[in-house]
């Protein structure tokens, strides 16, 4: 089977081999197929040798052998097509860069792993021509989304198609441990496919959960107006690997640094439009309802927003949580809406929270020295994402830093004063509930002391699944309007349970607008 490569990369390939020039060798992995049929090559399941470092790679097979695999190349993705190789060096590069904090895994057997959801894409438009049509769509998505839509309309999905061609190990053990991280039914699960401790699959379901966290990271970088991208890389990449929100900051930019240098080399810069500039800035964000009883709760809300309070917001999964915070932090009468805006993801454990909040003392331990959040948002927005979930230890060390008006930097023994932020917490329970039931400090919440505000469930509120449908349409260009006042779908959002709230809703828009996408 013949499959895609890009026009770009082979042209560039062909330059150098005539040239003689050993630069190849570090350029090959950026054509996603090429590097794919390289390993393939190399490492055959039936036989003896493994070898996952892309120079061994080119000594074992040589140059003649690498001429020959591009010489054959007959399929090819043209300038139109540039985004997807965009998303899948990015995502490869992303992961490569996080492999490095770890020994146990090789730098090139992660930025091949990288590749995945990017090769993915690529097998599915060879298996159904028709899926190039709805790639530039599907770029955009979780890849939790993308394997629910790709089941509903082609009965398979993208990591399947993974699993019928990349047959060599270790990647074969990574594809089926991403196939159960990622089930039919687009519910995420990375729990099941754990491995025992001290496992040698270890390393395979770590590429896993870098190929997932990768992707993301990749999309905050070429669609930063969609927040919760850049958001879920920084939650992932904590709650996978233990990576600070402010080195995942720094991953991003440095991996855009490195791709511009890529596009260079590449001749492709002119065709890119990326802005490392804008990068950061969060745009104006809206939170509205149509529930009269629920838009004078959010009116209350803001009102209490520009008073300068503390705020907890709760309720079930993606009703909005993270986007009434960004609405919050960035209405026009927040008195800190020019000040920092910092998050943090508080279900760790309690050593690594102490270390996120209040920093550490350089070289203690041997660690490099470090803020913190509450110092990086002094002045302004600290929003702790879970946590209803925080470890009770670590609430009782919040409370008395929060009192005492002082804090002491991990392994330092010289006070650091509490700095002036605004709480905007964020949880799924009410912290008052399980106060009572002896889960949560009950004098904790009574300092922060936050204006209570619960998010309803769709069902709850009939009359914004309307107004969020038109939204979603609006914010994805997904040119579906008039399929929204049809009878049977006008029906739906009457009565349909929507379990999982914005997530079912924007499926079924995404579905919607995909099925109409491929009869043209």
């Amino acid at each position: 089977m013949s499959f895609p490569v890009f026009r770009h990369t082979i042209s560039r390939f062909r330059e150098l081999l005539e040239e003689g020039d050993q630069k190849i060798s570090q350029l090959i992995k950026y054509d996603p197929v090429i590097a794919y049929l390289i390993f393939q090559e190399v490492n055959k399941p039936c036989g003896k040798i493994e070898i996952t470092n892309f120079s061994q790679m080119i000594n074992y097979l040589g140059i003649k052998k690498i001429e020959e695999i591009i010489i054959q190349r007959e399929l090819f993705l043209e300038n139109e097509d540039l985004y997807i190789w965009v998303y899948g060096i990015l995502s490869a590069e992303i992961s490569a860069l996080i492999s490095e904090k770890f020994s146990h895994i090789h730098r090139d057997e992660a930025f091949f792993t990288g590749l995945f959801p990017c090769l993915g894409l690529l097998f599915m438009t060879n298996e159904f021509p028709k899926y190039r049509r709805i790639i530039h769509f599907l770029i955009k998505l979780p890849l939790e989304d993308r394997v629910f839509l790709e089941e509903k309309v082609f009965g398979t999905n993208h990591i399947e198609t993974l699993k019928r061609n990349i047959i060599c190990p270790p990647f074969k053990e990574v594809v089926n441990i991403l196939n159960k991280m990622f089930p039919k039914d687009g519910v995420k699960d990375i729990k099941t496919p754990v491995p025992p401790k001290g496992s040698t699959l270890q390393s395979c379901y770590d590429l896993a959960l870098l190929a997932d966290l990768s992707a993301y990271g990749a999309q905050a970088l070429m669609f930063p107006s969609v927040v919760d991208n850049r958001e879920l890389f920084l939650e992932l990449a904590k709650r996978y690997f233990r990576i600070k929100e402010s080195d995942s900051l720094e991953i991003l930019q440095s991996v855009m640094d490195r791709f511009l240098s890529i596009a260079k080399e590449f001749n492709v810069m002119e065709e890119l439009q990326f802005s490392t500039e804008t990068f950061y800035q969060l745009k104006q964000f809206r939170f509205e309802s149509k529930n009269a009883v629920f838009a004078n709760m959010l009116k209350n809300l803001f009102e209490e927003n520009a008073k300068d309070r503390n705020i907890f917001i709760y309720g079930g999964p993606a009703v909005g949580k993270r986007l009434l915070a960004a609405a919050l932090y960035t209405a026009q009468d927040n008195p800190r809406r020019e000040k920092p805006f910092v998050m943090i993801f508080c279900d760790i454990e309690e050593e690594t929270l102490e270390e996120e909040f209040f920093g550490i003392k350089e070289g203690y331990l041997g660690k490099k020295g470090k803020r913190g959040v509450l110092k990086n948002a002094e002045g302004g927005t600290l929003v702790i994402k879970e946590f209803d979930r925080m470890p009770i230890i670590f609430q009782n060390k919040l409370e008395k830093a929060i009192s005492s008006g002082r804090f002491y930097r991990v392994g330092d023994i010289n006070p650091v004063e509490f700095p002036d932020v605004k709480f905007i917490l964020i949880g799924k329970e009410d912290i008052r509930v399980k106060a009572a039931q002896g889960e949560f400090s009950s004098s904790l919440i009574k300092l922060i002391n936050p204006v209570f505000i619960r998010i309803p469930s769709l069902k709850e509120r009939r009359e914004d699944v309307f107004y969020i449908a038109g939204e979603i349409v609006k914010k994805y260009n997904l040119n579906i309007e008039d399929k929204l006042t049809q009878p049977e779908i006008v029906e739906k959002f009457k009565t349909d349970p929507f379990p999982n709230n914005l997530r079912d809703l924007k499926r079924f828009l995404f579905l919607l607008y995909i099925q109409r996408l491929l009869k043209f």
